[in-house]
């Protein structure tokens, strides 16, 4: 990967680390974003030998088979004109399903771990966690207060949300920065930035 996936940043700056067997895993140095994506190679130990696969027809096909995972390096049966000479052993259908089992425990965890890394460690989820923050709590009330709990957007209903001006400051915020808001007008304010 040579580019951040993160469409708000586009870095180049990319971080691979290999310690999964099937996927390299790539974290963005600039915004931290964090995926994953297959490994070009079937495993980190790739040792293949060249095999036979016997159909029921009476037709037979030549792979590559990894003897450390089970997958095929190479997807395409091979020429058998060229590789004939190499075949080393029966093709182990069964340690292929048992490859793909392992891919999809291993793809299992990483889901769960890119939704967790993403939502605790990105901008997002630094900006998520400190809603929740005590110090986001307080200004909160602050604003709140300031404003006598009334929308300032559309001056009539009861404020029940805090609308940062801007992000500039975030977790420095000043007064002048937060606008206390009623859940709709909120949800205009940030329905029209993204139409920006």
């Amino acid at each position: 990967m040579t580019e951040c996936f993160n469409k708000d940043c586009k870095s180049k700056n990319i971080k691979t680390i290999t310690t999964f067997e099937f996927f390299d895993v790539f974290v963005c140095q600039e915004c931290e974003y964090w995926t994953y994506q297959r490994a070009e190679i079937c495993c980190r130990r790739p040792h293949s030998i060249v095999t036979i696969l016997h159909k029921n027809t009476g037709q037979y096909f030549l792979y590559e088979q990894c003897l450390n995972c089970g997958g095929k390096p190479n997807k395409k049966a091979l020429s058998a004109k060229k590789f004939g000479d190499e075949i080393r052993s029966e093709f182990s259908e069964t340690r292929y399903e048992e490859y793909f089992e392992n891919i999809n425990r291993e793809r299992a965890i990483l889901v769960e771990d890119k939704k967790y890394y993403n939502t605790n460690y990105s901008k997002y989820g630094k900006y998520l966690n400190y809603l929740h923050s005590a110090e986001w709590k307080a200004k909160r009330k602050l604003a709140l207060d300031r404003d006598n709990y009334k929308c300032q957007k559309c001056k009539e209903n009861p404020a029940e949300q805090v609308h940062h001006l801007t992000y500039k400051n975030l977790e420095n915020e000043k007064l002048e920065d937060l606008m206390s808001v009623c859940r709709k007008c909120h949800e205009e304010i940030h329905g029209a930035e993204k139409k920006v």
